[in-house]
């Protein structure tokens, strides 16, 4: 039996499974999302999910979704590989986010005192 080593196994089920390489290169993209949006953003501002190659981001106030919105383009760009950063893209750059929609954040405490209804 011959064992291979981990990259040529995703490799493989990349070419077998194409939702797999889908999901691969959204993570791949996602990964990015600290470098596209600098450390201060980030710090205000978390990419939660990617659903019909729209990233989903949590943003804790009005003025930080301002500035998400009005870098979208660079923002899509970096982390879709097509500009290049600190972290070079794996794969050929390609189209696999095509925007961003804000949230706000979920909230993390429970109320104090219960509301009558």
């Amino acid at each position: 039996m011959k064992f291979q080593n981990l990259l040529q196994i995703i490799k493989g089920a990349q070419k077998n499974h194409t939702g797999f390489s889908l999901r691969m290169q959204e993570a791949e993209a996602l990964g990015r999302w600290d470098i596209a949006v600098g450390e201060q953003i980030a710090k205000h501002a978390k990419a939660v999910r990617v659903h019909e190659s729209i990233l989903w981001v949590e943003v804790e106030h009005p003025i930080w979704r301002a500035e998400l919105h009005y870098r979208k383009k660079q923002i899509l760009d970096i982390l879709n590989g097509i500009t290049p950063c600190a972290r070079p893209a794996l794969s050929a750059p390609k189209e696999i986010l095509k925007d961003i929609c804000y949230l706000d954040p979920k909230p993390t405490r429970k109320p104090f005192f219960r509301q009558k209804r």
